[in-house]
């Protein structure tokens, strides 16, 4: 569509307006909204939406137990650059370089 050509609003589909119940319309709409469902009757145990959000949360904490854990280092220029060099030069991400580096440093330190 080029700039010129605009859209009329008789163009873009709308969808029904609800109706409102009959006997409703000369009542204001002061009442509270509240769940279709009776007490007890809003989550059965069997209900499939239930079971599915049970194992949603399951699946996340497996998925959490086994994620990694980020450190945040501050480093000096020249420090940085030369971690930069070396990764450029070993063709390695610089974060196993580091990666590499700490568990050396712990294994030297016996722990």
């Amino acid at each position: 569509m080029s700039r010129k050509e605009s859209l009329s609003l008789d163009e873009f589909a709308l969808a029904a307006r609800k109706q409102a119940p009959r006997g409703d319309e000369d009542r204001p709409s002061n009442h509270i909204c509240t769940d279709p469902k009776p007490d007890g009757a809003s989550q059965s145990p069997n209900d499939p939406r239930q079971e599915a959000r049970k194992a949603l949360r399951r699946m996340k904490r497996e998925r959490v137990k086994g994620e990694s854990c980020f450190v945040n280092v501050n480093l000096d220029r020249p420090t940085k650059r030369r971690l930069k060099l070396a990764s450029f030069n070993t063709e390695t991400s610089m974060q196993a370089i580091m990666e590499l580096a700490i568990v050396k440093y712990l294994d030297d330190l016996g722990l």
